[in-house]
This record gives structure tokens, sequence and C-alpha cells, in this order.
């Protein structure tokens, strides 16, 4: 598989309504609309005859109409109107590129790979379901994918970045089991104590144990997991949508099992997820401003760069993938013990 070759998220299901929209994968212009029984339909944002956007058109019997000249085209890019032509008049195969589209979860789904799909979109744990509560973000970083996820799921960044909020320091040591395989890395700690934080404070039971793994899934998706057992459950997934080099925007839902009065807690938790996730987008905003300045990476690493290595090399290898056209699967795990402080 490319990085191209899976699904990622180009719009929310109720930002999709009854004009076309413009979404951008991979620095691509696409336009996103919905076709016949209302399902989503994805093209490219470019009309075959004097390549005007189609997002500045409307949807028209299912079908995107061009702003310019009237063209229009249906779901799979067939173009099925041409307005000076007349009525009878046979329609040249003038189309443009069509890409999979699927409304899932909540979100509109495009595959701008070159292949055929052979899964589904990822599915998102435990949302909409009896007992658990959720809500979303979207968020725009000024950061590459791999940059975004190394993020996510980097503890040791917390105590600085996020300082009184999410994490303070603790000199207690700790074990990381970290495991890694063909389409997948993560690590889960053994023996974390809970600080002081607010989040802490407010929303994690005393007197638990708490399991915590942190899991990077290729191409692009993060997920964190505070469990504490049946009761206290907090999930944080994100999936990364490359929008050009520079560019990511985030979409995020945070699940978690609270009991009943999970509704009046996510009056509080949300706020407070919104101003946590803030603090990265400035964070990682300066380290883009300055990786720019100073031509580029030249990145050092310890053992407590838990995943990040293993995020890179892993994207990497399906961007080799891709440009060669030869794929090696290894079905194989790796796995470490690394000894870390927050």
């Amino acid at each position: 598989m490319s990085l191209r070759d899976s699904w990622y998220i180009a719009a929310r299901s109720k930002d999709l309504k009854t004009r076309p929209m413009s979404a951008v994968l991979f620095g691509e212009k696409i336009v996103l609309f919905r076709g016949e029984n209302d399902a989503p339909a994805a093209l490219l944002d470019r009309c075959a005859h004097r390549n005007m956007e189609l997002s500045r058109g409307r949807v028209k019997d299912g079908c995107v109409e061009c702003s310019y000249h009237g063209w229009c085209y249906n779901a799979s890019g067939t173009l099925t109107h041409v307005p000076s032509l007349g009525a009878e008049a046979k329609i040249p195969s003038h189309g443009v590129r069509s890409f999979p589209a699927i409304e899932q979860d909540g979100y509109i789904w495009v595959f701008p790979g070159n292949s055929i799909p052979k899964n589904s979109p990822y599915r998102f744990a435990h949302l909409e379901e009896a007992g658990w509560t959720s809500f979303r973000m979207k968020t725009r970083f000024a950061a590459n994918v791999d940059s975004c996820l190394e993020n996510f799921l980097d503890c040791p960044h917390t105590v600085f970045v996020h300082k009184g909020w999410f994490r303070n320091h603790d000199t207690r040591e700790l074990m990381a089991h970290v495991r890694s395989g063909a389409d997948f890395a993560e690590v889960e700690f053994a023996g974390e104590p809970l600080s002081g934080s607010v989040v802490s404070h407010l929303f994690f039971p005393r007197g638990k144990e708490l399991k915590h793994t942190d899991r990077f899934l290729m191409p692009n998706v993060s997920r964190v997991d505070y469990d504490f057992g049946p009761s206290r459950h907090f999930i944080i997934t994100s999936q990364c949508t490359p929008i050009s080099e520079w560019e990511t925007e985030v979409y995020t839902v945070m699940t978690f099992r609270f009991g009943v009065i999970g509704p009046l807690i996510r009056l509080v938790l949300e706020p407070m997820s919104r101003h946590i996730i803030q603090q990265d987008v400035e964070v990682l905003a300066a380290q883009t401003k300055q990786l720019q300045s100073m031509g580029g990476a030249q990145f050092a690493h310890v053992d407590t760069d838990l995943l990040g290595l293993k995020i890179q090399a892993l994207r990497r290898k399906a961007e080799r993938n891709g440009a060669s056209g030869s794929a090696e699967v290894s079905e194989s795990v790796a796995e470490r013990e690394i000894r870390i402080r927050f």
C-alpha cells in the first residue's frame, strides 16, 4: 500500500448539505457533493471544459453542475449534460476523475489512491454506543501528519506543553512496553501514577488501577486509552488528513464511559479538551516555523521517544512501496521495554 491507498476523512457529514463543497487531500482539490439517494460523491475539483472549480457550482438531479458553462457530471465523473449542444446531442466523453466515497460515523471518507479499496474506513471505538458519551473536534494544524501523530502519542511533551492541565512532572519511574508490527505501533505503560493535573483530579478515579495504552494505526490514526475498568474509560482517537506538506486536518473523537452523568461530564471535559488541543496547535505551529526556517528536520532521538521513529518508518515504507509498486508485508511483531519518567 502507499499512503494514498487508504480512506481519509474529507469532511464532516453535517457540512455536506445541498451544495457542493471543496476539500483538499494530499494537495489535490476534490469536490464533494450528494448524488443519487443522497450518497456522497467525490470528483477532482476541475471541470474538463475550462477547468473551473466544480465546487463553485450546484447540485442538479444528483449531478454537480459547473458554474461556468453548465457542464454536469454524475458521481462516477461521467459527463451527462452540455447545455450548449442541445438536448438531443451526443454527449462527448470528457469526464473527470472520481474517487470512492463513503459516509460513516458522521464523516465523509474518500479514498484518494489509484487502487481499489480492499477494506472499509476506520471505525471509532464505542461511538454512539449505549453507556458511552462522545464529542468531536475538527482542528487544523500547521504541521505534517508525522508531527501530529507523534505529538498525540508522545507523553513527555505533556509535562511541558500541558503542564497543570493534563500532566505534571513526576520523578517516579515506570515501564513502557512497546510493540510494533507491519501496520501498527503501540505502547502500554505499567504502573503509571496519577498526576496532580486538572484532568486527573476531575475525571480519573482514585484507588483504581490505570491501564494506559497509546496506539498508532497505519497510515494516519492515533488512539489513546485511559482505562480504569468497566465504569471509567476514556478513548481519544484522531484521524489525520494531509492537506499539504505543512498542513493537516485532524478529526478527533473523544469517547468515554462515566456512568449516567456522562452528558454532564461532557460539559466540562469538552471545552477543557479543546483548550488542551489548542496548546498542541500552537507548539506544532512553532515547530513547523522553525523547521521551515532551518531547511528541514535534523532530529535527535532517545529511547524515551517511544513511537515517533516507528511512525516515520512505517509511513516512509508505505511511500516507497507506492512508488515502486512492490509491497513487503511482515507478520512479525517486535517488542521492547523502556524505562521512562513523566
